[in-house]
């Protein structure tokens, strides 16, 4: 099992992280649980039915992959889901499932997201992938994610929300900001009806492999 110390830093990253995504109105009600990788490939995840800004120790249960508990009360119920991306990303230390408004708005609507709009964009939105709508918590949305989050860091789930796999939580966390910010911006452009200009292709190209920041994965599948 994991010393103290290592668990202390899981569940106070995990505390820490809901916190932010209530003061920033990055989800509502009950929406949205959070994940985060063990030293020893326990993870830790939000219980079911919790308040991601209200969130305390025994709010956070460990789960081993193949899917035991510990601790009282339930997993979220998209802890299938969690643990289908560990499995399929060892990078992957943090995953942030939340339904922030606009981002969510993109996710039910026919508005295709342009990500090239300014630089942390470029980067944190430069592996998107997109799942249709499952039922939360069923073996079906899990399915899906896993059979994309090996290729995109940033995955919307129609009618649903979004889910962030990080590399921390320090990045996973950001990603979901920046998500929710170009979404915002993507919506006001379509309502004011004028034109984004996005940077070009071959530009974003040069920013991400021309070693201004770590390599990172290509966008997989565009919007349907």
């Amino acid at each position: 099992m994991a010393g103290v110390e290592s668990e202390s830093k899981e569940i106070r990253e995990i505390i820490d992280a809901g916190r932010q995504i209530i003061s920033k109105n990055l989800t509502w009600g009950t929406s949205g649980n959070i994940s985060a990788r063990g030293e020893n490939g326990e993870i830790y995840i939000t219980a079911s039915g919790t308040v991601l800004g209200d969130l305390s120790r025994e709010d956070i249960l460990t789960v081993k992959q193949d899917g035991t508990v510990s601790g009282q009360g339930k997993p979220s119920k998209e802890s299938g889901m969690h643990r289908a991306v560990y499995a399929k990303r060892p990078d992957v230390q943090a995953v942030v499932h939340a339904s922030p408004f606009f981002t969510t708005l993109c996710s039910s609507s026919d508005i295709k997201v342009e990500p090239n709009l300014f630089i942390e964009a470029m980067y944190y939105l430069s592996a998107v992938a997109y799942v249709d709508y499952y039922h939360a918590g069923s073996a079906e949305l899990a399915r899906a994610v896993a059979d994309v989050c090996p290729e995109a860091d940033v995955i919307f789930m129609r009618n649903h929300g979004v889910i962030i796999c990080g590399s921390s939580m320090k990045e996973a966390m950001c990603a979901l900001e920046i998500v929710e910010n170009v979404c915002r911006m993507n919506v006001l452009a379509n309502a004011g009806k004028f034109k984004l200009m996005p940077v070009g292709e071959e530009t974003v190209t040069d920013f991400l492999e021309g070693g201004y920041y770590r390599p990172v994965k290509k966008t997989i599948l565009s919007w349907k």
